[in-house]
C-alpha cells in the first residue's frame, strides 16, 4: 500500500476528532468509541510547532514529526521541516521514532506512524509542555539561580506538569534549554494501543522527548532533540536500537508530485569549527535529502537541503553491548566514537527484499540492526530513510539517551556548515561545577561509581588495554573521549584546549550557545487604525547563559505586514524573515553608547494604589518568595491585576521580580488588515583584559522577531446605546471584488477554505445577530457577534467588527449579487443595509 494511503488508514480512527477546533497546546481527547473507558491524549491539530528559527516543524506527543503536507488532516497546514520560515518549501512528509529490541531472543519494533504504537496515558496532563531559556522555573547552571526553588537541589522537577520532587509545587526547578523548549512523553504498552493495533507486541518502553530551538542567526537553522528511552517492562531488552524513519519530500506545497524527484545521501566526515579563540573537532553524521530537478519555488535556492544528524548517545559501541555482565561486577567497555549503526534507503515501489519499505516487525528490526551504509541512489525518486544507533542493553528500569538534530541549509555546503553549528551548540562547554580541582583533572572528565558492585573499565585509546578494577563505593574519573581529542590534535591547528577535563572542569553542559536575552512579555491592544503594544522588563532580569552576567542593552520593536498566509504557513508559523521591519529601537542608559534611553515609552499601569500598598506590606514582612496563599488575589481583583501589583511593589522596594512597563503606539495601520508584532531584546559584550580591566564595549546579540511574536487585526469601535448611529454600521469593502478584498485576502487552508472576508463595522456594544439575505429574501447566513468580554474589560474601541468569509449557511461560496443585512441587538434599534459582491 502506498505510504500516503497507509498513513490515512493508520490515522483514520485517531483523527475522527480532527474537525474540532484546535487550540494551542490543548490536548485533544479521542472519543471513547467502544464504551470501554479507554482513550488517549494525542495532539493532532498542528498546534505544537517549532517556529522561532528559520527551520520550522510540527511535532507531537506520540513520536511523529512533520505534518503530512497535502493530506486532508487538521495538522497538514502546519510546517513540516519548512525552510526558510514562511516560504512554503517543505522538506519532509513525516518522520517518526522507531525502537527495536529483542525480548527473550524475539525481535519487536514499536513505531509511531506506520503502525500507531506510541501514545500517552489518558490523563490530559500528558500533553506537550513548553518553556525557554530565562524561564524563572527553568534556570540552569552556570546561572547562580539554577536552584530555582532554593532547596539545595538542581533540576529535580522536570517540565511535565507533575510535582516530581514532592514539594507541593509543579515544574518549579528544571533546566530550560534554548529559545523554545517542548517536552513530552509517550509509551508503547498502553491498553488503547493494543485495542487499535491488536498485532502489536510492546517492548514496554517509555520515551521522554525534549526538543530545543534557538532564535539567533547563528543557530536558527537547526532543531535539537533528545530522546530518553526507559525500560518500563519486567524484561531485559537486548540488542535495542533507536531509529529515526523519515519520508523526505522536498519542494513547494504548490508543486504537485514534488515527492517523486528527491535525492538522498549520507555523509560522515570530521570538521574543525571555531570555538572562542581556537578550534574544536566534530564528526558530522548526517542523512540528508534535496530536490532532484529544481522544481522548488523560485524564491529559494533549488538545492535547499535538509537532514537528520546523530549527535550523541549513551555508552555504546558499534556491534557491542553497552554493558556486559562479568560475574558480580560490571565491565564498562570502551564506548569508542558515537556511531550510526545503519543508514537504510527504501523505495516506495519495491518489496522489502528488493529495497522497498519494511512492513512488519521482523523486517523493521532487520533494517534497524543491519550494520552499514546503503549505496546512494543514482536516480531521483520517492525515497524513505532510516538512521539507527545501537545496540544497547536495558535491564528493567534502565534508560538510554539519544541526541539528534534536524538541520537545513541552502545547499550541501550550507547544510554542512549548519550541521557543524548544531554540533557546536550541543558540545556546549565544560565547567568546574563541583569546585574541586581533582575532578576533571588531566583530561579525565567522566565519572564512574557504583555503590553495590565492583566495576572494570577499559581505556578506549589503547589496543588490548588491561581492564582497571574499580572497587564498589569508589569514585574514579576517566578520559572516555580520548578518541575525539586525538582527532582534534591531529586535524585542528589552533586548539582551544588539548582536551576536556582540565582545570577541574568535569561537568559538560550540553546545548549551550550564545543567545540574546529572551523577549519580554508582550500584549497588543488592536483598536481602530491603531495597535498599541505593552511589554514588561522581564528581559532585563535574565542573566546571560554563558557568562551569568546581566548584559541587557535595549529593545527593538518589529512589525510584519503584507502577509497573505502562503501555502504551508499559519498564524502559528508567522511571517517569513523578509516580512519583518524595524519600527523603533531603544537603548538602556548604562554608560555604553548610544545611551538613547527609554524616553517616551515608559508606562505606568493603571493599578489600584491600595492593592500595591497591600502587597508592599506583605513583602516588607517577608522579602523572600511569597507563599502560594499570598499570591491569591484579594476579593474583587483578577489574578492578572494582582500579579502586576506584586511586580510594581517589588520594583518599588528594589526586590527581585520587580518590573517596569513600556508602551508603544503604531498608528500607521488600517483596520481589518493582518499584522504581526514583536519586541526583542539586545545585549552587549564587555571585553576585559588582565585584572578584569575593561578594554572595550561592542554590540552583542539581538533577539529574532520570530521568537514570541503576536498576531493582531485592528478592529473598529463598537457603539453604545446613547450614541448609536445606524448609518455608521456598514460593510467593507463594498463592492466586494477580488481586487478590493486583495489587501487582506489570505491563502485558503483547512479551517478557512476561502481566505476571503468582508467586515461589518461599528456594531452595537452588545451581543447582536447579523442576518444576511438576497434581494429576493432568501436567507444566506446568520452571524453572532458577542463583545461581552471586551465590554466587561471597558474596551469599546476594539469590539465593533465582525468578519464574514462569503460562505453561505449551506457551506457554499455566495454568488455575485446585491445582499441585504439586518443587525439586531437588545436595547438597540434594528439596523439594515446592503452591499454588493462581484466575483
Amino acid at each position: 500500500m502506498p505510504i500516503r494511503a497507509s498513513v490515512l488508514v493508520v490515522l483514520a480512527m485517531s483523527l475522527l476528532c480532527s474537525s474540532l477546533p484546535g487550540h494551542a497546546f490543548t490536548p485533544l481527547i479521542l472519543p471513547d468509541l467502544d464504551g470501554s473507558g479507554i482513550n488517549t491524549t494525542k495532539i493532532f491539530d498542528g498546534s505544537v510547532v517549532h517556529n522561532v528559527g528559520e527551520l520550522q516543524m510540527n511535532i507531537t506527543n506520540w513520536g511523529m514529526f512533520g505534518s503530512f503536507p497535502g493530506l486532508a488532516l487538521e495538522m497538514s497546514d502546519a510546517a513540516s521541516a519548512q525552510w526558510p520560515a514562511g516560504s512554503g518549501i517543505e522538506h519532509m512528509f513525516f518522520g517518526e521514532v522507531w525502537i527495536g529490541a529483542k525480548v527473550s531472543g524475539i525481535p519487536r519494533v514499536s513505531t509511531a506512524v506506520v503502525n500507531s504504537e506510541f501514545a500517552s496515558y489518558r490523563n490530559p496532563i500528558n500533553t506537550v509542555y513548553r518553556s525557554f531559556e530565562g524561564d524563572d522555573r527553568g534556570r540552569r547552571y552556570p546561572s547562580g539561580l539554577a536552584d530555582d526553588d532554593e532547596d539545595g537541589l538542581v533540576d529535580e522537577d522536570p517540565l511535565n506538569g507533575r510535582d516530581d520532587d514532592g514539594d507541593g509545587a509543579i515544574d518549579e526547578d528544571f533546566a530550560a534549554v534554548g529559545s523554545q523548549v517542548f517536552r513530552c512523553s509517550y509509551r508503547d504498552d498502553l491498553p488503547e494501543i493494543l485495542r487499535d493495533e491488536p498485532d502489536h507486541n510492546p517492548l514496554g518502553v517509555e520515551i521522554i522527548q525534549q526538543s530545543h530551538q534557538w532564535d539567533n542567526a547563528q543557530a536558527d537553522d537547526f532543531i535539537g532533540v533528545e530522546f530518553t528511552i526507559f525500560n518500563r517492562s519486567n524484561n531485559d531488552l537486548e540488542d535495542l536500537f533507536y531509529g529515526f524513519y523519515m519520508d523526505p519530500d522536498v519542494g513547494s506545497r504548490s508543486t504537485a508530485g514534488n515527492y517523486n524527484d528527491d535525492v538522498v545521501g549520507y555523509t560522515e566526515q570530521g570538521a574543525c569549527y571555531q570555538r572562542q579563540a581556537g578550534q574544536k573537532y566534530v564528526t558530522v553524521r548526517l542523512a540528508s535529502a534535496w530536490d532532484g530537478d529544481g522544481d522548488v519555488d523560485s524564491s529559494v535556492p533549488a538545492s535547499s537541503h535538509f537532514g537528520v544528524m546523530l549527535l550523541d548517545h549513551s555508552i555504546s559501541s558499534a556491534g557491542m553491548l553497552a554493558i556486559e555482565h562479568l560475574n558480580e561486577g560490571y565491565l564498562f567497555k570502551a564506548p569508542g566514537e558515537v556511531s550510526v549503526r545503519a543508514w537504510q534507503v527504501f523505495s516506495s515501489i519495491k518489496p522489502y527484499v528488493e529495497g522497498g519499505e519494511p512492513t512488519n516487525d521482523a523486517q523493521r528490526y532487520d533494517a534497524l540492526s543491519r550494520e552499514g551504509i546503503d549505496p546512494t541512489p543514482v536516480l531521483p525518486g520517492d525515497y524513505r530513510m532510516l538512521v539507527s544507533a545501537g545496540p544497547f542493553y536495558l535491564e528493567p528500569g534502565d534508560s538510554v539517551t539519544v541526541q539528534i538534530a534536524f538541520v537545513a541549509g541552502p545547499d550541501a555546503e550550507g547544510l554542512l556548515e549548519n550541521a557543524i553549528e548544531a554540533a557546536n551548540a550541543y558540545e556546549g562547554t565544560y565547567f568546574n561545577k563541583d569546585n574541586k580541582y581533582w575532578t576533571g583533572w588531566y583530561c579525565a572528565e567522566h565519572h564512574l561509581y557504583d555503590h553495590y558492585k565492583e566495576m572494570q573499565w577499559v581505556f578506549p585509546c589503547v589496543d588490548l588495554a588491561v581492564p582497571i578494577i574499580i572497587p564498589k563505593r569508589t569514585n574514579i574519573w576517566v578520559n572516555d573521549d580520548c578518541r575525539e581529542e586525538g582527532l582534534a590534535r591531529v586535524n585542528c591547528t589552533r586548539l582551544v584546549e588539548p582536551c576536556t577535563g582540565i582545570g577541574g572542569r568535569e561537568a559538560q553542559l550540553t546545548w549551550l550557545t550564545e543567545a540574546p536575552p529572551p523577549p519580554p512579555n508582550l500584549r497588543i491592544w488592536a483598536t481602530e487604525n491603531k495597535n498599541v503594544l505593552f511589554w514588561d522588563s522581564f528581559s532585563e532580569s535574565v542573566p546571560d547563559m554563558m557568562s551569568d552576567l546581566y548584559d541587557f542593552e535595549g529593545y527593538r520593536v518589529w512589525r510584519a505586514d503584507n502577509w497573505n498566509r502562503p501555502s504551508g504557513t499559519t498564524i502559528a508559523n508567522g511571517p517569513s524573515s523578509s516580512n519583518w521591519m524595524l519600527l523603533a529601537e531603544y537603548d538602556a542608559i548604562n554608560g555604553l553608547l548610544p545611551d538613547a534611553g527609554f524616553s517616551g515609552i515608559r508606562y505606568q499601569p493603571n493599578i489600584d494604589a491600595n492593592l500595591v500598598t497591600y502587597y508592599t506590606e506583605k513583602l516588607l514582612q517577608d522579602q523572600r518568595i511569597m507563599t502560594a496563599a499570598d499570591h491569591l488575589p484579594p476579593i474583587g481583583y483578577t489574578r492578572a491585576v494582582a500579579d502586576t501589583a506584586i511586580c510594581l511593589a517589588r520594583k518599588t522596594l528594589g526586590l527581585p521580580g520587580g518590573k517596569s512597563y513600556y508602551r508603544y503606539e503604531d498608528i500607521y495601520v488600517r483596520s481589518g488588515l493582518p499584522y504581526f508584532y514583536n519586541v526583542t531584546a539586545m545585549d552587549h559584550k564587555l571585553e576585559q583584559g588582565v585584572g578584569g580591566v575593561l578594554l572595550r564595549f561592542r554590540q552583542g546579540l539581538s533577539g529574532d522577531p520570530s521568537n514570541g511574536f503576536l498576531y493582531a487585526v485592528p478592529q473598529t469601535a463598537s457603539q453604545e446605546t446613547w450614541e448609536f448611529d445606524r448609518s455608521r454600521v456598514y460593510v467593507v469593502p463594498n463592492p466586494a471584488t477580488p481586487e478590493s478584498m486583495a489587501p487582506w485576502a489570505l491563502g485558503p487552508n483547512m479551517s478557512d477554505p476561502t481566505g476571503l472576508k468582508v467586515e461589518f463595522r461599528h456594531l452595537p456594544a452588545a451581543p447582536c445577530t447579523i442576518r444576511i439575505f438576497t434581494l429576493a429574501g432568501d436567507h444566506i447566513r446568520t452571524l453572532h457577534h458577542d463583545p461581552t468580554e471586551a465590554i466587561a474589560a471597558g474596551d469599546l474601541e476594539s469590539s465593533g467588527s465582525m468578519a464574514w468569509d462569503l460562505v453561505s449557511r449551506n457551506k457554499q461560496d455566495v454568488c455575485s449579487g446585491v445582499y441585504l443585512f439586518v443587525v439586531e441587538a437588545s436595547g438597540f434599534p434594528k439596523t439594515t443595509g446592503r452591499f454588493t459582491v462581484i466575483r
